[in-house]
């Protein structure tokens, strides 16, 4: 077969995720379906099909389609055209060169620049590819990116996941440590693509200052390209960071990082740096090194997160001294053991080493965390690390630094995860705290319940998608943007998606001037993120401004469509079927789809949903006071301790 060149193509894999089906399910589809495209290259038993048939006919046949994961025609043609471009250069451009000529023409699109091939590409890809890129909307612009390089990344498995992996578990979990940092600097030694710096910024994270470094040039552009589609600043730089420090004078608030593992040491090198004042590392393995480069690198007050191997905890020798010294310096705050298959390139289970500055500390423990069971870890870490009633739900142990650096500094948390006595008066007294919280809860939430009415819905409304709204002139959408040279920088007016997630909008003053007015929220408008799932607020005070992954929808007519309504709305279960992304999945904004029922109707609906929303809190409150109540009668049972008395007594075992 011939390919032509003018047609993205694709791989049976490539509609077998577009459909949201088995691979074997697409074999069927061309031996029993006579419509099924003809290929139009590849091999007999490596066939390519012209993006646009598949399209077509996947269009032609939603029944074919899991529901979850089918989207508007207008999406899937796009994603099918993209996907199809990228497979133009599968096997004839490396894969990292063509993740900076992927980012490169996204970039040039946006800014209305021509595009040209590498050194020997061919023209009419490229052309394809920029074809591609101009039919995805605007705002869907940097998650179809992500979209390509997470494919890209997972068709290459452990040559992939040096350089970051964009949908990686670990990657989410370093993200979620650090979303709501706010104000100093945020810094990744070992950035890769820059995966767990931009998800963290699209979680929710403020840093005043990002720094990455990374050893590979490809991988620095291709992160620097997916920061200025999302309008972020990330100050990178390419550098070998076990081999020279880039900027000795550093000094960051929060680190995160996910270097390779074990690589080898210059022993010459490490002899006179001076960030190994714990020890000098073994030369087969740099991972004790990037623990004291991050220590080296925290300001006063900061916070480190490491990913390492597990033999970092135990073995002996030169790291069993770093360990010791780490310790009794003050430096190990947690250690959490993770479960296998976290890292995309390795079965190797993970381990991370939250490293904090010692001076503005006074611990005298280091809490030891076996979270190697656990199915997703990375949704709980930060629960443990932050709220201490929440160890209770995986096994744990405070121990003694002067404990754990007389045994060999092993810190492998299944050894010192043993049962320990129990406080019994703290157990009667969570016993009476959580019954008089259920009591009160018992009593607030009939009423709440009682004072709900149905709404009054008259027949089915008519259903419109945000894009025909948009068309309609009933509503306007505006994806978050950063500020521009000579505007107000708003740092005490921002929303990001954490803020929407929590329906926890910062309060805000009138704007002195009106400088940067036309770019803040008015009263009424409603913010959104679709990352996961979509969620939405509406901005009652107005003068916010938007960042990350947060939009916003301002209602034109409000006697046509009510903002609380909306907000409502578009977040019904429906539009989950929209969500698109393997791991770090997004719903396209438009189109969402949106029942517009009289506005009588729509305020009524509110109304009701807001005093179900009051309930599900009430009744949220009463199932953690039960869940309360029921781990202190067990720990009661398994430690014979007596919750009727007022002086508790611990019975021996």
């Amino acid at each position: 077969m011939t390919t032509p060149l003018s047609e993205g193509l694709l791989a049976p894999s490539d509609i077998a995720e577009l459909a949201g089906v088995s691979r074997a399910a697409v074999s069927n589809w061309r031996k029993r379906m006579s419509d099924f495209p003809d290929p139009v290259g590849g091999s007999a038993s490596r066939p390519l099909f012209a993006a646009p048939d598949v399209a077509a006919w996947l269009a032609a046949h939603p029944e074919k389609q899991k529901s979850a994961v089918t989207a508007g025609h207008d999406t899937k043609t796009w994603e099918a055209r993209l996907w199809g471009a990228a497979n133009l250069f599968r096997g004839r451009v490396a894969v990292h060169e063509f993740g900076v000529l992927l980012l490169q023409t996204a970039l040039e699109v946006t800014e209305g620049k021509s595009s040209y091939p590498p050194h020997h590409g061919d023209q009419r890809s490229v052309d394809e590819l920029r074809l591609a890129l101009e039919s995805v909307p605007p705002e869907e612009l940097p998650g179809a990116i992500d979209g390509i390089l997470e494919r890209t990344s997972r068709s290459l498995g452990k040559a992939a996941g040096e350089n970051g992996f964009v949908g990686s578990r670990t990657s989410t979990l370093l993200a979620s440590l650090v979303s709501d940092t706010k104000g100093g600097t945020l810094y990744d030694p070992a950035c890769g693509i820059g995966v767990a710096l931009l998800e963290a910024l699209d979680m929710g994270s403020h840093p005043a200052r990002v720094v990455g470094n990374d050893i590979n040039s490809a991988a620095v552009e291709i992160a620097r390209g997916r920061a200025t589609l999302r309008g972020v600043d990330l100050e990178l730089s390419v550098a070998d960071v076990l081999k020279a420090d880039p900027d000795p004078d550093l000094r960051a608030d929060v680190i995160i990082a996910e270097p390779p593992f074990g690589l080898r040491v210059d022993r010459e090198t490490t002899m006179v740096d001076p960030r190994l004042r714990f020890g000098i590392p073994p030369r087969s393995s740099g991972d004790s090194f990037w623990l004291q480069h991050v220590a080296a690198h925290l300001a006063p007050g900061g916070i480190g997160y490491v990913l390492t191997s597990p033999g970092v905890l135990f073995r002996g020798g030169a790291e069993a001294v770093i360990r010791r010294n780490l310790l009794l310096g003050g430096w190990v705050r947690a250690v959490v053991a993770l479960p296998e298959k976290m890292l995309p390139q390795t079965s190797i289970a993970p381990v991370l080493w939250v490293i904090g500055d010692p001076e503005t500390s006074s611990r005298s423990e280091v809490l030891l965390i076996d979270a190697s069971k656990v199915e997703a870890p990375e949704n709980d870490v930060v629960k443990w690390l932050t709220d201490e009633a929440s160890l209770v739900d995986v096994p744990h142990a405070l121990v003694s630094i002067d404990e754990l650096a007389s045994d060999n500094s092993d810190l492998t948390p299944a050894r010192w995860v043993l049962p320990e006595d129990v406080d019994s008066a703290r157990l009667v007294t969570d016993f009476d705290l959580a019954r008089t919280q259920l009591l009160q809860v018992s009593t607030d939430l009939p009423s709440t319940v009682q004072q709900m009415e149905p709404p009054l819905i008259v027949g089915e409304s008519q259903v419109l998608t945000v894009a025909e709204l948009i068309e309609a002139r009933a509503i306007e959408v505006a994806a978050a943007r950063p500020s521009r040279q000579g505007e107000p920088d708003f740092d005490d007016r921002r929303v990001d998606a954490s803020a929407v997630r929590t329906q926890n909008l910062v309060p805000v003053a009138g704007l002195q001037t009106a400088d940067g007015r036309d770019v803040l929220t008015q009263p009424g408008d409603v913010l959104l993120t679709t990352v996961d799932r979509v969620r939405a607020v509406v901005d009652h005070e107005g003068g916010h401004f938007p960042v990350g992954s947060v939009s916003r929808i301002r209602v034109l007519d409000q006697t046509k469509l009510d903002p609380y309504y909306l907000a409502d709305v578009l977040t019904g279960e429906w539009n989950l079927r929209f969500a698109a992304g393997t791991t770090i999945q997004r719903v396209p904004i438009r189109e969402i789809e949106i029942p517009v029922p009289p506005l009588e109707g729509q305020r009524a609906i509110h109304n009701s949903i807001s005093k179900a929303r009051e309930a599900r809190q009430l009744a949220e409150l009463a199932s953690e006071a039960a869940g309360s109540l029921t781990a202190v009668i067990l720990n009661a049972v398994r430690h014979g301790v007596s919750l009727t008395s007022t002086t508790p007594e611990r019975r021996t075992r």
